[in-house]
C-alpha cells in the first residue's frame, strides 16, 4: 500500500503532513481540485509519496485548480513517473509503483476531466491541456541555487541563536554555506559528496553541480532528465554559453524540452510556434508568446498568455502591438512625404528604426 503526505497546502481542506493512504490522497485532490477550479482559485503544495517501509518512492507539487493541469494526484504521478529516466535495475521498482497507483486508484478517479478552457479556441483545447503546469521543481530561475543556499544557511544562523557556541562541525559547514552563497561552491560540494545526503541535499547538490557545469554529475543524482535540463535552462548564463550546454546535454540525453529551449535560444519561432508536448514552465509559455509576437500571430500570443498569472507576458503583447502600431503609422507617413523633402523623409525614417530597435527589445527582453 502507498501513503502520501501533503505540506504547505494553503487550503485548510487538505491536512498538511497527514499520513493519507493513495487512494485518501487521489479522491481529496480530486475534490480540491473541483472546487478551487470552480470558486476560480489555484493554490499549491508539496507531498511525498511513501511505500508501507516509508521509504520515499516520489516527490512532487500538485496545484490545485484553474491553474493545475492534473485533476487529481493519479494522474500527476502516473505521468511523471513514466517520464523518468531509470537504471535497469531500477526500472521493476518504477513497474511496480506503476502497477501499484492502478491498483489502488477507482476507476472513476483514473478518467481524465479536462476543463473547458474558455479563453481559446476550439482547436486549441485538447493541446493546452497541460499548459497550466506550475513548476514542479520548484522555482526554476536564476536564483534556484541562491535560494537553497540562502534557506540552509539561514537554519545554521537561527540554530546559532538559540545556542551559546557553534560546534567545530557546524562552523564547517555554516563557512561553506556562505563560501557557497558568494559562488564558491567547492567546499560545499566535497562536504554533501563525503556525507549521506537527505532527499533535499540531494537537489541541493545537484544545483551545485550544475553551477559548477557538472550537468552530468547533477543528472545522476536524480536520473530526471526533464528536471535537469529545466534547471540547466534556467542557470544565469550567457546566451551563447547556456546554448553550448543544451545542446552538449541534449546530444546525449535528447527531450522534447532540451529541442524547445534550444530553438528558444536559437530564435527558431517556427519551432517554438509548433512545440506542443513540453513542461510548460513561465520560461516556455513566455517563450511560446515571443515567438507568434515574431510571427504576427496576436490571437495564439494572447491565448497563451492567458494561461500564466506573469502580467510582464501580457504587458509584452501590449507594447508590442503599440510598437507596431507606431511603425506602421510612420510608414503610413513616409509614404505621403514628398520624395522632395529628403530632410522630413530621414526624421521620419530614423523615427522608424528607432521604434525598431525597440520592438526588438520588447521581443527579447526576457
Amino acid at each position: 500500500m502507498l501513503f502520501v503526505r501533503f505540506t504547505d497546502v494553503p487550503d485548510t481542506r487538505i491536512q498538511n503532513y497527514e499520513r493519507l493512504t493513495f487512494v485518501e490522497a487521489v479522491i481529496a485532490t480530486h475534490d480540491l481540485y473541483q472546487a478551487r477550479s470552480e470558486e476560480g482559485k489555484s493554490c499549491s503544495g508539496d507531498f511525498r509519496l511513501f511505500d508501507q517501509k516509508d521509504e520515499l518512492l516520489y516527490r512532487g507539487t500538485f496545484t490545485f485548480g484553474n491553474e493545475g493541469t492534473y485533476p487529481n494526484l493519479y494522474h500527476q504521478v502516473k505521468d511523471r513517473v513514466q517520464r523518468i529516466r531509470t537504471k535497469k535495475e531500477d526500472n521493476a521498482k518504477k513497474l511496480w509503483l506503476l502497477d501499484e497507483i492502478e491498483a489502488e486508484t477507482p476507476d472513476d478517479y483514473k478518467r481524465q476531466f479536462v476543463k473547458p478552457i474558455t479563453t481559446v479556441s476550439s482547436t486549441y483545447q485538447s493541446k493546452l491541456t497541460r499548459l497550466q503546469r506550475r513548476l514542479i521543481y520548484g522555482t526554476a530561475t536564476a536564483g534556484i541555487l541562491f535560494t537553497s543556499l540562502f534557506t540552509a544557511t539561514q537554519w545554521f544562523i537561527d540554530k546559532e541563536a538559540h545556542a551559546e557556541q557553534v560546534t567545530g562541525g557546524e562552523q564547517t559547514w555554516l563557512d561553506a554555506y556562505e563560501q557557497a552563497l558568494q559562488g564558491e561552491e567547492s567546499s560545499l560540494i566535497d562536504l554533501l559528496e563525503r556525507k549521506d545526503r537527505s532527499e533535499e541535499e540531494d537537489s541541493l547538490l545537484a544545483d551545485l553541480y550544475l553551477a559548477e557545469g557538472e550537468d552530468l554529475k547533477a543528472l545522476e543524482l536524480t536520473d530526471d532528465l526533464i528536471l535537469i535540463e529545466t534547471k540547466l535552462a534556467a542557470l544565469d548564463l550567457s546566451d551563447q554559453e547556456k546554448l553550448e550546454r543544451l545542446q552538449d546535454f541534449q546530444a546525449s540525453h535528447p527531450t522534447e524540452e532540451g529541442a524547445f529551449d534550444i530553438a528558444v535560444l536559437e530564435r527558431n519561432h517556427e519551432i517554438v510556434a509548433k512545440t506542443k508536448d513540453v513542461e510548460w514552465t513561465a520560461p516556455r509559455v513566455s517563450a511560446k508568446v515571443t515567438a507568434y509576437l515574431y510571427l504576427g500571430d496576436i490571437e495564439s500570443a494572447n491565448e497563451w498568455a492567458s494561461k500564466t498569472n506573469d502580467p510582464a507576458v501580457q504587458e509584452k503583447i501590449d507594447n508590442y502591438q503599440d510598437s507596431t502600431a507606431t511603425i506602421d503609422g510612420l510608414n503610413e507617413k513616409l509614404k505621403k512625404t514628398s520624395s522632395k523633402d529628403s530632410s522630413a523623409r530621414e526624421k521620419i525614417q530614423s523615427a522608424i528604426a528607432a521604434e525598431e530597435i525597440d520592438l526588438q527589445t520588447i521581443l527579447y527582453s526576457d
